[in-house]
């Protein structure tokens, strides 16, 4: 549940610490921080939409 709020978190620091642009210089850690957030929070999202199926979820 956590990853929800932990990724789009990550998403927007990772956008703002990158200048809020995709052209010039990246920095390595911040184009991490977008992309790790982007993963977590698609796996959160495929979480949730699992729970909330009928019978036992993804797992």
């Amino acid at each position: 549940m956590l990853g929800i709020i932990l990724g789009p978190m990550a998403i927007v620091c990772g956008w703002l610490a990158m200048g809020r642009s995709w052209a010039g210089s990246r920095s390595v850690p911040a184009l991490v921080a977008l992309v790790l957030g982007a993963i977590d929070t698609l796996l959160a999202l495929v979480w949730l939409t699992g729970a909330t199926t009928t019978g036992y979820g993804i797992f």
